[in-house]
């Protein structure tokens, strides 16, 4: 993607630099114009001028730019060329060298040879060390060493190692693709440790080039284990020894063992990486001290003078070179800020002979600390010999070839694999031996049912044998075989599999079973048929005999493909006997399968019953046989599922007969099938039928025979048709419209014009009952000549030609058309019903118009913030118009049954929901206006409860009973608009005839009730509660001589003697008596006292103390049987309150 925008915005420099010079020299131009006003006469000339230096400009620079654009392109083009060139050749190379090293050195496993690389500023000037570890050179013609190519391989018997150049000949492709090479090679351990290569002369000089290096080092180091995924364990090999002054002449003097041997340190192990400083100074000063400690040796063995001073500066120079080494593995090795480092395992000098140059930097040292600026190097002896690499590898390096380990993500998914792949083959292993196992038992039990059931069968045999002219006794015996054969062909477990070694004896099973079906079964049918046969022939009944006869000549058919008419007819024939009861008969039909099935038939027939039975059938017409066999031709068979014509919302109104299926319409009977369907005498469809059942119908009929069939073929056929369609009427049903929210779901389905199922269902009703032949005028055509010929010819033999030739086609197309108009006059009102009368709509339109206007008039209740409301005041007022329920309703006689059915569904349910929301509304506001103040001030306190001992607030019952009170208007709210009928309760008028809204009769009773209440308490002033009456005393006993009712003072006193009315009243909240006392006196003392409290003192009084009541008063009797006191009440009106159940009496519904 990257390179792709670099691409881009190359293509685009050369535009915008071309561009950028034209503006430039444009706008210079431009300002130049506007400061130098002897052009402003010639401002057009001048700045068409502009214009085109600047275009001119531009272009030229967009031309140059462009021009050295693709010669770069080119140059970078032929460079990548050549990386991708050489880095396919070093990946052909890599695994090249590898077949070279497994020709070499056989192994077990690749991770068994270590791999090492060779980090280097310059390997060409390692080869001699690399030499001396062992290892040779892999040379090829591409390139090798004899080429410098950045990445060589070199070989050896105990490993191989990569160098790898780190110059600047060196491409990061070329690493990559090496380290994709060891990926895909050893994906685990791609190598085992890093060689890195440092030249004595760099410790020798700058240290910001020894900081350089190293951080190019450790750089490289730390991509390098995260491409590996490992911690790679890295050594320092200090080539170029030599370089240091004496060093190598310090060696000289030794054998070549000594000299072989590697020269360097190292460190323990750590896990985190990283050098240890400690560690470090006392193995480099272990090595200046080894180097001390030899230095006797080293004289003894050297003559040379000069050798023999270099062998004594030798450690001084060594030691010199600590701190810059120091400074080189610190940085290289330095800790991160997590306390992990490269892993650093130690450090080896090696010396090149190839190597001449010198540094004295004892001398230098010395020199510099005398103050003498320059000091000009001796010139010394260079060793031609390599040192310190022969043993490097072999004895230091190799036994540390485990120590890198293992990438851990791909160790893991190895393991992972191999635990997969181990699991893999045990569990295939164990599942191979439990599918034998389990077949071994299977085949086992098998068998030894088979013999249970074999043994079961032979006593059977013995017991009933086979008896050919008895099928019902021969079924049980066959079936216990058929067992056997269907234990061998049941399905069979997974774990049996056809390739396994098998003993069954499934064939043998298969050809018994079936040669016991040939031998007994077959014979048995043929005489059951043949019996039945015989006796209908002897009957002379043509219709059974003709079906049987076809029975026994399709039994013995090898190929016949239908067989559910001889199964029926054997089943059948078994019923018929009651010899064969439901399991026999099951197994009847089973062994049947199986036979026909295999196709086999009986062996003999007895071709006289067959004579026999065709010349019974001969005697008459074979009409109805014809018949079946046209509808069973594949053109007719085949049916038309109708119910993507009814839509897809059919469904939501309508619905079928559960085990009906009509809607799948036989191509016979739809008007397609009508006018394919030929019937007359010429006709091939009849030639071909009866050429069918020549072996039955005997040779060709004669025409009148062909004739008679032809007619009974065609009425035939025209009663299915149209019996075929009254069925299917008939076995649709309408979905019961049952809540509102089906009432809801079927009218808006109705309003719509589009997928409406009313109309779908009576427009394929009117498109499948309407038959329309095709034009009449080609017959028309075809018989004006013909008729023409007749008239001018007066030639009767002509004429009588003419009409042989004409009235066969007019005979079949008038018999046809009264065929169609037979069919069309049975359905006609339902093509009516769709087809619109002239400047008319359509019956069905009309009625869809009032149900969309019912829809929109129920919306109105629906959709209303109050429609139980809207409901009520609806129905309580009289309708101005007509209602669209009612006008519905009106029109239901005109419609078919089934659009009849749904019309009143319809209004039914439509005028039941609205009086339903009514009946609702009033119920609440009788519970709210009346009910809650009834129950919470009214029914629970006297007198209304003669139980309770608190009175009713007077307020309360005037608020509640009072001509403007809570009853009296919801009275005049809401019961006004209800009827009384002549017989029965009040009712509110629906919206349909001999419908309306009745509530509880209850309610009309209380009605009267508190209308009663209403006329005692209120009788002298409409809005006060009171009741005026008269109290006269009518009896008194002689041992009292005075009776006093009072309160503050007295109300009525009564002594021996004549009695007259006093009239009294009860004032309601008026009454200024809380307390109303009575008392039966002596001369001498009070007999009897009694108080009666409360603002209904007066009707506790005369309650309690009631002895008769009348329509206008009461007697009351006060006192004991020995002392006591009668009074005769009288009220005003025509209502006594102070009946004992006036009051109580009153109880009003819960719900209306």
């Amino acid at each position: 993607m990257s390179d792709e925008k670099t691409k881009t915005k190359k293509n685009h420099k050369p535009l915008i630099q071309g561009l950028s010079s034209g503006f430039i020299l444009c706008l210079v131009m431009t300002t130049a114009l506007w400061f130098t006003p002897a052009l402003h006469s010639y401002l057009l000339i001048a700045v068409i001028t502009c214009l085109v230096l600047s275009t001119v400009l531009g272009l030229i620079v967009f031309w140059i730019s462009q021009k050295n654009q693709h010669k770069t392109d080119e140059e970078s083009n032929k460079s990548k060329a050549l990386v991708t060139h050489r880095c396919m050749l070093l990946k052909k190379h890599f695994f090249s060298m590898l077949k070279v090293q497994k020709n070499n050195k056989r192994l077990q496993s690749r991770y068994d040879l270590p791999v090492y690389l060779w980090y280097s500023d310059a390997p060409t000037q390692d080869k001699g060390v690399i030499t001396q570890m062992g290892y040779e050179a892999y040379r090829l013609d591409e390139f090798g060493n004899d080429i410098e190519f950045p990445i060589l391989f070199w070989l050896s018997e105990h490993s191989i190692l990569i160098s790898i150049s780190q110059g600047d000949d060196q491409h990061p492709d070329y690493i990559k693709t090496l380290i994709k090479c060891l990926m895909t090679w050893r994906p685990r351990q791609a190598i085992n440790g890093l060689l890195l290569a440092t030249n004595a002369e760099l410790l020798l000089g700058q240290k910001a080039l020894i900081k350089q290096r190293s951080d190019q080092l450790k750089s490289d180091c730390t991509k390098l284990n995260r491409l590996l995924g490992l911690s790679v364990p890295t050594y320092v090999v200090v080539t170029q020894s030599g370089a240091v002054s004496d060093f190598c002449q310090y060696f000289s003097g030794f054998d070549d063992a000594r000299r072989e041997e590697a020269f360097g340190a190292m460190m323990p192990y750590r896990k985190h990486g990283g050098i240890d400083a400690d560690w470090y100074n006392f193995a480099y000063d272990s090595l200046i001290g080894q180097l001390t400690a030899n230095m006797t040796n080293a004289l003894s063995g050297q003559l040379n003078l000069d050798y023999r001073k270099s062998i004594a500066s030798a450690p001084f120079q060594f030691g010199l070179l600590k701190q810059n080494f120091w400074l080189m593995l610190n940085r290289l090795y330095g800790l991160n800020q997590l306390g992990e480092g490269l892993m650093f395992r130690g450090f080896f000098f090696t010396h090149d002979a190839s190597h001449d140059e010198e540094t004295d930097i004892l001398a230098a040292t010395i020199s510099n600390d005398l103050g003498n600026e320059y000091y000009h190097p001796k010139e010394s002896q260079a060793i031609q010999q390599v040192l310190f690499s022969q043993h490097l590898m072999t004895h230091v390096l190799l036994p540390e070839q485990l120590l890198v380990g293992v990438n851990r993500k791909k160790e893991n998914w190895l393991l992972t694999l191999q635990a997969g792949y181990t699991l893999a083959c045990l569990g295939l292993l164990l599942t191979t031996l439990t599918i034998i196992k389990l077949d071994f038992d299977f085949q086992s039990h098998r068998e030894a049912r088979a013999d249970t059931l074999l043994e079961r069968y032979k006593e059977a045999i013995a017991a009933s044998p086979y008896d050919i002219e008895n099928l019902a006794d021969n079924v049980p015996n066959l079936y216990s075989l058929h067992n056997i054969y269907q234990l061998y062909h049941q399905a069979e477990p997974w774990y049996v599999l056809p390739f396994m070694p098998s003993s069954s004896i499934k064939n043998e099973v298969e050809t018994a079973y079936f040669a016991e079906l040939q031998a007994v079964l077959m014979p048995s049918l043929e005489k059951s048929i043949a019996n039945d046969l015989f006796v209908y022939v002897n009957l002379e009944e043509q219709a059974t005999t003709l079906s049987l006869l076809n029975s026994y000549r399709l039994l013995f058919d090898a190929n016949k493909k239908n067989t559910e008419e001889l199964d029926a007819y054997f089943v059948h024939s078994l019923e018929a006997q009651n010899s064969g009861s439901a399991s026999t008969i099951m197994q009847l039909k089973v062994l049947l399968d199986d036979a026909f099935n295999r196709g086999l038939v009986p062996l003999n027939a007895n071709s006289n019953l067959e004579q026999l039975a065709k010349g019974v059938i001969n005697r008459s017409g074979i009409e109805t046989l014809l018949y079946q066999h046209i509808q069973n031709l594949p053109l007719f068979t085949k049916r038309i599922d109708i119910r993507s014509e009814l839509g897809s919302n059919f469904g939501q109104l309508y619905s079928f007969e559960p085990s009906y299926v009509g809607y799948l319409v036989p191509f016979l009977y739809t008007p397609n099938g009508f006018i394919e369907l030929d019937l007359s005498v010429d006709s091939p469809l009849l030639k071909e039928a009866l050429s069918a059942y020549s072996g039955v119908a005997g040779n060709a009929p004669s025409a009148l025979e062909l004739y008679r069939i032809s007619r009974d073929l065609k009425q035939m056929y025209q009663n299915d048709y149209i019996n075929y369609w009254k069925d299917f009427i008939n076995n649709v049903s309408m979905k019961p419209v049952n809540d509102t929210t089906v009432l809801s779901q079927t009218v808006n389905l109705l309003s719509n014009a589009s997928n409406n199922p009313l109309t779908n269902y009576y427009s394929v009703l009117s498109k499948y009952t309407n038959v329309t032949l095709p034009s009449e005028t080609s017959a028309k055509k075809t018989s004006t000549p013909s008729s023409n010929a007749s008239a001018n010819s007066g030639n009767n033999a002509d004429e009588t030609q003419a009409s042989s030739e004409i009235n066969p086609a007019l005979i079949e197309k008038q018999d046809k058309i009264e065929s169609a108009r037979m069919i069309n006059a049975n359905f006609s009102s339902y093509l009516d019903y769709v087809t619109p009368a002239k400047d008319s709509i359509k019956p069905i339109d009309t009625l869809l118009a009032k149900i969309t206007k019912l829809k929109v008039w129920l919306d109105s209740f629906y959709q209303s913030e109050n429609a139980r409301k809207l409901a009520f005041d609806t129905l309580a007022k009289p309708m101005q118009s007509s209602n669209p329920i009612a006008d519905l309703e009106t029109n239901a006689d005109q419609q078919p049954a089934l659009a009849k059915q749904l019309v009143t569904s319809l209004t039914q349910l439509s005028n039941d929901s609205i009086l339903s929301l009514a009946h609702e509304y009033l119920n609440k506001q009788w519970k709210s206006a009346v009910i809650q103040t009834y129950q919470t001030s009214i029914a629970s306190y006297y007198p209304f409860d003669n139980n309770s001992k608190t009175d009713a607030s007077i307020a309360d019952v005037q608020a509640f009973f009072s001509s403007k009170g809570v009853f009296a208007n919801f009275e005049n709210q809401f019961l006004t608009p209800f009827l009384q009928p002549a017989e029965g309760s009040p009712y509110l008028p629906g919206f349909l005839p001999s419908s309306g809204l009745m509530i509880s009769p209850e309610v009309w009773t209380m009605s009267t009730k508190a209308d009663q209440i209403r006329s005692a308490l209120f009788l002298a002033k409409p809005d006060i509660v009171s009741v005026n009456f008269q109290l006269k005393a009518v009896d008194m006993s002689a041992s009292v001589t005075e009776f006093i009712i009072y309160n503050d003072q007295p109300l009525f006193t009564y002594q021996h003697g004549p009695s007259l009315w006093k009239s009294m009243s009860w004032e309601g909240e008026q009454q200024a008596e809380d307390t109303l006392n009575i008392e039966l006196k002596n001369n001498v003392t009070s007999l009897a006292r009694q108080n009666f409290s409360g603002n209904w003192n007066w009707f506790r009084l005369i309650h309690t103390k009631t002895v008769k009541t009348a329509n206008q008063g009461a007697e009351i009797s006060l006192g004991d049987s020995s002392n006591a006191v009668t009074l005769t009440i009288k009220t005003q009106g025509q209502v006594n309150p102070f009946a004992p159940n006036f009051f109580t009496d009153f109880k009003l519904p819960a719900d209306l």
